[in-house]
């Protein structure tokens, strides 16, 4: 054989040997991610069956039983209290960044991974139980830390965020992170009574996104249904925020979603009365009664309020239109006293002058929270 064919022989044989490594690269890449899609398919099912319902500590078990390779937490779990974590990712990205919160261990790769299709994806679920039911369960799909999808659901509706969007809906909300300008961060929340067909809009992921050749970067790619939602929405978004900020929001409202409703006597009252003065103001309030949650004080009980939260039971925002002599009913949140005291946290919008229609339309709101099995009463 001459040398030029010896020649031409080795460039074949080394052309041919450096495709044959690419196909086995690319198969290796391609055969992780599809495994990985396999296991996020099964376990978005187990999670989607767990979140259309109220959960219990026995579905809890269900899933920690199945998906036990990938959970962390499961030992430190009893039907009081658990939490319950699972993780997956494909074996390249492990092999490539190692420890998910350190350094990459192999930054090298990362480029000639991508170009070979590898998403650097991870799947995540989670759930928390309280006194043998399922608090809160989350499933979240993300894209190299960067773009990503979330589904949470809760046991009970003034659990759920983004209250502006639920005015309508009080079970469910679609909302993007604004504060994500060069990245995908969209959220869907929901409680078991936005129904299964609606919950399934919820949770509908795309995962196609972790084997297909062009990455996902956008909510309509990752979350395309719950997406769908978002934009039906949209229009309506600015008015209701902006009734929101100016409190032109119906009473029934606060009594649904509000974690902490009591009716209060004005004793006295000190400081600007005039909205939007920035000085410190404060009042004397004798409690006469809690409609909703647990209050730590005794009926007839003298409370101080403020707006500089300097140590009294009762703190609001702003300068609230408050009278002595008038009953109000206020609306807010609890702090136990773990932190030291019991504070009533009041709302923006959280005092109104009582009245039978308004206690009337707050105590609808009540009903329905109560109707969706608000642990909070």
């Amino acid at each position: 054989m001459s040398s030029r064919k010896r020649v031409w022989l080795a460039i074949r044989v080394t052309i041919l040997s450096a495709l044959c490594l690419v196909a086995l690269a690319f198969a290796v890449v391609q055969s992780g991610q599809w495994l990985l899609r396999w296991r996020a398919e099964r376990l978005r099912a187990d999670m989607r069956e767990l979140q259309s319902k109220e959960g219990t500590w026995k579905d809890a078990q269900k899933i920690m039983m199945r998906w036990r390779p990938w959970g962390l937490g499961e030992s430190f779990c009893t039907p009081q209290e658990c939490f319950f974590y699972v993780r997956m990712r494909d074996p390249i990205d492990t092999l490539i960044r190692g420890d998910f919160d350190g350094q990459p261990r192999l930054p090298f790769l990362i480029w000639p991974s991508q170009l070979l299709g590898e998403k650097f994806t991870f799947v995540e679920a989670s759930l928390r139980v309280n006194h043998g039911i399922v608090e809160e369960s989350r499933f979240r799909m993300s894209f190299f830390g960067q773009d990503e999808g979330i589904a949470i659901a809760v046991s009970t509706l003034d659990s759920l965020d983004y209250r502006s969007d639920r005015w309508q809906h009080p079970d469910y909300y679609a909302e993007k992170h604004a504060w994500c300008e060069a990245c995908v961060r969209f959220e869907t929340g929901f409680t078991a009574f936005a129904g299964k067909q609606k919950i399934r809009e919820l949770t509908d992921f795309n995962f196609s996104c972790i084997t297909r050749w062009s990455p996902c970067t956008s909510e309509a790619d990752i979350m395309p249904s719950a997406w769908k939602l978002y934009q039906e929405e949209l229009p309506r978004k600015a008015p209701l925020e902006k009734a929101f900020n100016d409190c032109k929001i119906p009473l029934e409202f606060f009594g649904r979603e509000s974690h902490a409703i009591a009716v209060a006597d004005v004793l006295s009252r000190q400081g600007p009365i005039a909205k939007g003065d920035n000085k410190g103001s404060s009042a004397r309030l004798r409690f006469v009664q809690s409609l909703k949650g647990r209050m730590p004080w005794q009926k007839n009980k003298t409370l101080t309020a403020s707006s500089e939260s300097r140590g009294e039971e009762v703190f609001w925002t702003g300068t609230p239109d408050l009278a002595a002599g008038k009953r109000y009913i206020l609306f807010g949140d609890i702090a136990d006293g773990s932190v030291g005291e019991n504070i009533f946290w009041l709302d923006a919008c959280g005092i109104v002058p009582h009245s039978e229609q308004s206690l009337t339309a707050i105590q609808r709101g009540i009903t329905a929270s109560l109707a969706r099995h608000s642990t909070d009463n």
